[in-house]
Order: structure tokens, then C-alpha cells, then sequence
């Protein structure tokens, strides 16, 4: 090989690695190519985020039941049931569907405690044998986990419903 054919093959190479170079640069400098993926959250994040949405919605419960029997001394009655619980968070309530329901007409007062909503409403009735001052529940936003609790004159608190709660969606119909 002669010198010039190697000066030619040399320069023909550098002009091809900077235009190669220049291309890349422009393409990186305009968006069309990326490294290192794309901005924005990881996929932890994003389902993070979306378990502690504050969209106003339905959520349907899978629930285990322990109602007493007679009075609190019993033994309670346990059974499975199906609720469905509401969280409106513009108005800061939410309610729930069941025997001593926070009902959507008259709504529990909400307050966002990390990932749970707590949602309480004072209550005045008698049952089991004791006056019963007021109703709550919690949803964990991040697990899906639901307790309603029934509090009673002098303190006592008892957990009714127990269970697991995922987001309503619309049928395709």
C-alpha cells in the first residue's frame, strides 16, 4: 500500500467517524435518541403513586363480618360479605355500605392519616346492650385494607368488618 492510498484511507475514515459523530450528536440533541431510558418515574413510583391517588372513588371490599350476638360478651357471628366504600376527597368524606353503614347520604368526615383515610361520624343508638357514641372506619390506600370500628360508651371500641379492598372499575358495556 502506498502512502497516499493510506493517507486517503485515513482521512476517508475521519471524515466518516465525524459525521457519524456530528449525526449522533444531533439526533441526541434533538430527542430522536435517548441513553439511559426515559424521564420520569419508575414503575414503583408510578404505582405509588396511583395506591395514593386522591381521585374521588369506589372501592369494593371482600370483608370478614364479626357481629355479637345478644350482647359484647358473646361470641360474635362471623361470616364473609361484600361491601363497596366511597372516598370523596373535594369534600373530605367517605362512606361505606353495611349493617351500621356511614352511608353516601350522610357521609363520615374524612381525614388522610400517610397512606390511610380515616372516616368518622358521631353516632347516639343503642345496641348489644350499650350505647353506641360513634362509627369509623379506615382504608389503606397503599394495601387496600379496611376496619370498620363501632365505638361504645366508656371507651370500648370493637372492629365489625375486616378486609381487602380493590378500586371499582366501569363494565365495558
Amino acid at each position: 500500500m502506498t502512502k497516499k492510498t493510506l493517507m486517503t484511507v485515513l482521512l476517508s475514515a475521519f471524515a466518516s467517524l465525524l459525521v457519524f459523530v456530528l449525526l449522533g450528536w444531533l439526533s441526541f440533541n434533538n430527542g430522536w435518541i435517548q441513553f439511559g431510558g426515559v424521564d420520569g418515574p419508575t414503575p414503583e413510583e408510578a404505582l405509588s403513586k396511583k395506591k395514593l391517588s386522591t381521585e374521588n372513588a369506589n372501592f369494593v371490599c371482600e370483608v370478614m363480618v364479626s357481629m355479637p350476638r345478644g350482647d359484647l360478651q358473646a361470641e360474635p357471628d362471623v361470616y364473609s360479605d361484600v361491601v363497596v366504600v366511597g372516598l370523596d376527597y373535594t369534600q373530605k368524606a367517605g362512606w361505606y355500605q353495611g349493617q351500621f353503614s356511614i352511608s353516601e347520604s350522610r357521609k363520615g368526615s374524612m381525614v388522610l392519616q400517610g397512606s390511610k383515610a380515616v372516616v368518622s361520624r358521631p353516632a347516639m343508638f343503642q345496641r348489644f346492650g350499650e350505647m353506641i357514641i360513634g362509627e369509623d372506619f379506615t382504608f389503606d390506600r397503599s394495601d387496600g385494607a379496611f376496619v370498620q370500628t363501632l365505638t361504645f360508651k366508656g371507651g370500648k371500641r370493637r372492629h365489625i368488618l375486616k378486609g381487602t379492598c380493590a378500586k371499582m372499575s366501569a363494565a365495558p358495556f
